[in-house]
């Protein structure tokens, strides 16, 4: 079979109702519940996975296959020569297939078992199916985890970004202003961002701050086709429905906190709409394991979930653990590295395309990891990249698979030390503990290190090792009862650059501490309010108004009245939302458009890091932070903000409606009003004596096929903010 076919085939979906799988002498049993997910029931560990892999290629059978070859760089082979720059993107800042055995011989003995048994059940659909696809393999699977660990856990690698705009700021300030401006823009700490540890200030810093190396400034003439290329790798990705969007919030009380007297714990990772969703559902059930939850089609186990004891969840950490370097290379193109030249390591590799000829293409590297783009022979510099977890991914592997064998608290941390890629994690047990780890492989960085900006690769900057696991920012039982968290500052003491004091998730914050108990469905509620609160008002909101106090303009007296009445909920056809975001961005750009390049003030990106020192503009003297830059430079603020507003009410109110996005889920689904900042995947759980009460939602349905009844019966719930039970007791499974 050709393998443009493979992307028809989708399997043969079992019905609704229990039906029974040979796992070799093992006979395993499967319920698919009335959403079409599979709750398996085997008499060995090796039996529930084997089924798990056989269930999943009959779900998603096409994404998995997607999933490998955009993992392992062989996109190509399946869609032609528009798909080769994500191959070599895959290839240049990923492994060999040598490499990935390597990394699959480390897995503990159990989990080889585990990838081994899911191996074989997702070749019995494929020899069953007549496929003639390419037998699945265990780096398969290894290959789709490390695509999935690093796309929601390798943050860092935009110090060529901020060199560029340092470097603008120089031109246009010189450098020393340019330092003070891009040190209030993108601060190097901020203690009154709010932490997912709630030990944020609410006072005045007395931090000093300091004792960096001087930049360079930017001068790499490839950078712009380094980013064209970036561009072009995300645009088919996105065909591809691999993620190429991140975000995710999670909350979790302890029974103090909670109206039964059980803890709770909602998790919504955030990765993006599309039809397939990138994840499904399972449940797997044998003796020495039970959980059920969200999994991703290809890698066995369930990622985020539960079992009858806890309960987990995982949010982006955002922790900085890739840092770029800057290459001297002499005139044979050899690079300077403790002073003496050395040669890139060089692999030669064959891209296969469709219908042409397999593309060449030789990956570098240095002694720190890949070489961006090419070297630039002519100024004698190259950038490479040096990541903390560099073919350690296997480890975040290893622990999310024993994730689901754990039984409590204390056994879900002892599985902790091995995440490497940066993610929160979040835990609640039956026995009522609730926990928080900061994790991922953070670099101790030699005095003088500006994480914001490239350093010498030349051995002078070398990191000094990794901070212990014991010292990054967790905790258990906090007395306040609660963890909430949407991808912010870990904690108060830890210095991760680009936090303020503004954060998209305080109405998390809000409804945790406003409520002494919540209800299972008020804590489930708090995905909804929290999505379509607009926070900027919360913040903004009271300064407009003061602002507009007393103008005798009708308009303005109107907006007034409007702004008063508002509970800041977005709704879609109200003009307080669009106001507030239109006047909030049209005043930066007043303030900030006299030192900042309108270029990059139209960058989403930099606005969002300038709503922070917008809101310590306003704050003045109050404010728990000094700004070295005076951005008003002697202008009025409040003549600025009503400016600001005349500008935004220019149109007219009746032309200000806001219009909620819409989530595109294909032609079949259609277009679904919503805002994004929802979890791809949704679930609430409490955890009582009984066993787990849990209501999740993966949107739009658990099957790829446009025939199958589940292609898309989730759809509506979504629309409506609804969510189904997950059937959990076997005796209820009829």
């Amino acid at each position: 079979m050709k393998l443009a076919l493979l992307l028809l085939l989708f399997g043969f979906p079992q019905e609704d109702g229990w039906s029974k799988l040979q796992a070799g002498d093992e006979t395993v049993e499967v319920y698919r519940d009335s959403y079409g997910v599979p709750h398996i029931y085997a008499k060995s560990i090796r039996g529930a996975f084997w089924a798990q892999g056989y269930t999943e290629a009959q779900d998603r059978w096409k994404q998995m296959e997607k999933y490998r070859r955009s993992a392992k760089g062989e996109t190509a082979e399946l869609f032609g020569k528009r798909a080769l720059r994500a191959d070599r993107d895959a290839r240049k800042y990923g492994y060999t297939e040598e490499e990935r055995r390597e990394m699959v011989s480390h897995l503990d003995a159990k989990i080889t078992g585990i990838v081994e048994a899911y191996r074989d059940g997702v070749n019995a659909f494929l020899v069953e199916t007549k496929s003639g696809a390419r037998p699945w393999s265990m780096t398969d699977s290894l290959a789709i985890g490390i695509l999935m660990s690093r796309r929601f856990g390798e943050a860092g690698n935009v110090e060529l970004q901020m060199q560029q705009i340092y470097s603008s700021l120089a031109g246009m300030h010189g450098e020393e202003k340019a330092m003070r401006l891009l040190d209030d823009m993108i601060r190097k700490t901020d203690d009154a961002a709010p932490t997912t540890l709630h030990d944020h200030l609410r006072t005045s810093s007395t931090r000093e701050e300091g004792g960096y190396l001087r930049p360079s400034r930017y001068d790499w003439d490839g950078y712009g086709s380094h980013l064209e290329e970036l561009a072009e790798v995300r645009t088919i990705r996105e065909e591809l429905g691999v993620p190429t969007y991140f975000g995710s919030n999670a909350w979790v009380v302890s029974p103090e906190k909670s109206a039964s007297g059980f803890p709770m714990l909602y998790g919504g990772p955030m990765m993006g709409f599309r039809t397939p969703s990138i994840c499904n559902e399972i449940h797997v059930a044998a003796p020495g394991l039970e959980s059920g939850g969200m999994s991703f089609p290809g890698l066995p186990g369930v990622m985020i979930g539960f079992n009858r004891d806890i309960a987990w969840t995982t949010t982006s950490g955002a922790g900085d653990l890739v840092d770029v370097f800057l290459l001297t290379l002499n005139d044979k193109g050899q690079y300077l590295y403790k002073d003496e030249w050395h040669d890139f390591t060089k692999i030669e590799m064959a891209i296969p395309v469709k219908d042409g000829d397999a593309e060449k293409m030789t990956v570098l590297r240095s002694v720190h990891g890949p070489v961006i783009g090419k070297p630039d022979l002519k100024k004698k510099r190259a950038y490479t990249l040096r990541f903390s977890f560099w073919k350690q991914e296997w480890r975040t592997v290893d622990a999310l698979m024993n994730f689901n064998l754990a039984r409590n608290l204390k056994e879900f941390q002892a599985a902790i030390p091995n995440i490497v890629t940066s993610h929160n994690f979040f835990v609640a047990d039956k026995e009522g503990n609730i926990g928080f780890w900061y994790c991922g492989l953070h670099p101790k960085r030699k005095k003088g290190h500006d994480p914001r900006f490239p350093q010498p690769g030349d051995g002078t900057m070398d990191w000094e090792g990794l901070i212990p696991w014991t010292e990054w920012p967790q905790a258990v039982n906090p007395p306040h009862g609660f963890f909430a968290n949407w991808n912010n500052k870990p904690a108060r003491d830890w210095n991760p650059t680009g936090f303020g004091k503004v954060f998209w998730g305080k109405k998390i914050i809000d409804d945790l501490e406003g409520k002494e108990k919540l209800t299972f469905e008020e804590f489930e509620a708090i995905a909804h309010r929290t999505a379509y609160h607009n926070f900027l008002a919360d913040y903004f909101k009271p300064y407009l108004l003061e602002a507009a106090k007393g103008v005798k303009d009708v308009q303005i007296q109107e907006v007034v009245r409007l702004l008063r009445e508002w509970d800041d909920m977005d709704r879609e056809g109200d003009v307080r939302p669009e106001i507030m975001e239109r006047w909030v961005q049209t005043v930066a750009r007043k303030i900030f458009s006299k030192f900042i390049p309108g270029l990059f003030l139209q960058d989403r990106n930099v606005y969002k890091v300038l709503v922070s020192p917008l809101l310590y503009i306003f704050e003045g003297k109050d404010s728990s932070v000094e700004l070295k830059t005076d951005f008003l430079a002697g202008r009025n603020l409040e003549e600025l903000s009503l400016e600001a507003l005349r500008e935004v009410l220019k149109p007219g109110l009746d032309k200000l409606a806001w219009k909620q996005p819409r989530m595109n889920f294909g032609k079949k689904i259609g277009r679904i009003p919503s805002k994004k900042g929802r979890g791809t995947y949704q679930m609430t759980v409490e955890l009582s004596p009984e066993g787990p009460r849990a209501r999740t939602l993966v949107v739009p349905g658990q099957s790829e096929k446009p025939s199958s009844p589940h292609y898309g019966d989730q759809a509506e719930m979504f629309r409506n903010w609804k969510y189904k039970a997950f059937p959990w007791s076997r005796e209820k499974m009829k």
